[in-house]
């Protein structure tokens, strides 16, 4: 990065431009004002274990959390255009049992020491959202995404986004979701599985059968699903700080559901 081409910033042809190493570094190398959107999903507060024990996300104190992040984010502003916009997808965290509102601690604080100016507040609907062992209290089924802008007229086309419904359809007898999940390859690795228990193949081929009619009826979008020993754990194999891992351990699967009706285009 120390010897960046900047050519490529007056470049007319629309080619990608992958550049791999610190966050921090990797912005302080860039221009200023020569981003047209930046877009990010930081590690959430005390979420997850990662093997990296400096980085962002494992703070003792959540304030030096927000903290971090905002000396990113000081950065991105730089770099970003007048008429650029900043999306911002971060989740919630808990400290004995308290709520700590963190997405709208980052976003006012953005917003009163950097100069941002807060266009849009978006609910991200999980559908399933992650498993919670806790009974006194409801699941948490939604992120926060945000859209930052640097000044009171910036890029916008809202006649871009486009509305389409998605689509499922039969082939062959098998229910093929808007992008091609069958079903079919999930039903054979639990057929064949050597790690599931004979009632956690029946509940996990009941389960299938249930997310295939929600798909065909129209009331879920798309899946995915996770089945132990075969595909990889979202996030975390820790079943101490995810909850996903936890439901694979005693259930040996679980879905990720995406929201059906409209995708933007």
């Amino acid at each position: 990065m120390k010897n960046l081409d900047y050519k490529y910033l007056s470049n007319s042809a629309i080619e990608p431009l992958f550049l791999c190493g610190d966050y921090y570094n990797l912005l302080q190398e860039l221009p200023d004002l020569c981003i047209d959107i930046a877009m990010t999903s930081p590690p959430y507060w005390g979420k997850r274990e990662y093997d990296n024990e400096d980085s962002i996300k494992l703070e003792k104190d959540y304030n030096n959390y927000i903290r971090n992040l905002l000396n990113v984010f000081k950065e991105v502003y730089r770099v970003l255009k007048p008429a650029g916009s900043f999306w911002l997808n971060i989740r919630d965290s808990y400290q004995c049992k308290n709520l700590l509102g963190i997405p709208w601690r980052v976003a006012l604080r953005m917003c009163d020491e950097q100069s941002l100016i807060l266009r849009n507040s978006v609910v991200w609907n999980m559908v399933k959202g992650a498993p919670d062992n806790s009974a006194d209290k409801l699941r948490n089924v939604h992120g926060d995404l945000f859209r930052f802008v640097k000044a009171k007229k910036y890029y916008s086309d809202i006649s871009m986004a486009r509305k389409e419904p998605h689509k499922a359809k039969v082939q062959n007898g098998a229910v093929v979701s808007a992008t091609g999940v069958t079903g079919v390859r999930y039903k054979r690795q639990i057929e064949l599985s050597a790690v599931l228990s004979d009632e956690q193949k029946t509940s996990a081929l009941l389960a299938l059968e249930d997310i295939l009619k929600q798909v065909r009826d129209g009331s879920l979008g798309d899946f995915r699903m996770i089945i132990r020993g075969q595909q990889c754990t979202t996030h975390s194999d820790s079943t101490k700080v995810s909850g996903r891992a936890k439901e694979l351990e005693t259930k040996g699967f679980y879905f990720l559901k995406y929201i059906t009706l409209m995708v933007l285009k």
